[in-house]
């Protein structure tokens, strides 16, 4: 396992997640699903290091994460935030390039794989023809896929990411899932994604994680069957609807016209 999450606790003035425990395997994503409140977002800060931890553990690579200096966590987990702003007169190659801090150092010099890197990165995500161009001038959608190239180049076992898709729109956001789950596997990677569409987890992720009221509540994967499927999830979705696509294994999610009166 490259991740594990043993009882951890996590919140802010108090308790806001309890007793969260979960494995990421290498070359897998995982979905984390919830209502809105639940509290996946804190979860993943527990997880950073970001958050207030009051018990628990956390390790990458059996390694004790929480444990570790902010620097050398960095080597360990790359993080996408749900909300992330630009610096004013930066160009997109520079905020790409700072997923590298944590190899070479802000103020240091770069290691000379590192332009490559980035080149690689802007080319994997779609945005290489903006590389030169001020970030503050692009679209949220735009900015959203620059900071997971910064995320890609700090190359980490380990990938937290809150809602990557939430400025993207439809077509972009199935290329970047597409994207993704084949970076993940190919580069032996673990990701914890928080999303809100089941739809969406059931076709591009290894793993379903369900989260309500602040503690995990089952997990599933996507071979499981529509049935199995649809049971597990309504308690998070009234009314969901769960269907077998014409294609081996595609599914359909819709929700009842009459749902909740």
């Amino acid at each position: 396992m490259l991740l594990e999450v043993n009882s951890l606790t996590v919140g802010y003035g108090r308790p806001v997640v309890r007793e969260a425990s979960l494995a990421l395997q290498a070359g897998q994503i995982t979905a984390l699903l919830g209502p809105n409140g639940c509290g996946k977002s804190t979860l993943l800060r527990g997880i950073s290091g970001s958050g207030k931890v009051f018990e628990g553990t956390v390790q990458v690579c059996g390694q004790d994460c929480l444990a570790m200096t902010a620097h050398r966590r960095a080597r360990c987990l790359a993080v996408l935030p749900q909300r992330v702003g630009v610096l004013p007169g930066l160009t997109v190659r520079e905020i790409i390039a700072m997923g590298r801090y944590a190899h070479s150092g802000i103020f240091g010099g770069s290691a000379l794989g590192d332009a490559r890197r980035v080149q690689d990165a802007a080319r994997t995500f779609g945005v290489e023809s903006l590389l030169d161009t001020d970030a503050a001038a692009l679209s949220e959608g735009q900015r959203q896929l620059i900071h997971l190239c910064r995320v890609a180049v700090q190359d980490t076992p380990v990938l937290l990411l809150d809602e990557p898709n939430s400025a993207l729109d439809f077509a972009n956001t199935h290329r970047l899932f597409a994207v993704l789950r084949r970076w993940v596997r190919e580069r032996n990677k673990a990701a914890l994604i928080v999303l809100h569409d089941p739809a969406l987890a059931l076709r591009y992720c290894d793993r379903l994680l369900m989260m309500q009221a602040g503690r995990l509540c089952g997990a599933l994967h996507p071979g499981d069957g529509a049935p199995a499927i649809q049971q597990a999830l309504e308690p998070l979705y009234p009314g969901l609807q769960v269907v077998p696509g014409p294609q081996q294994g595609q599914l359909f999610c819709t929700m009842q016209e009459n749902c909740g009166g």
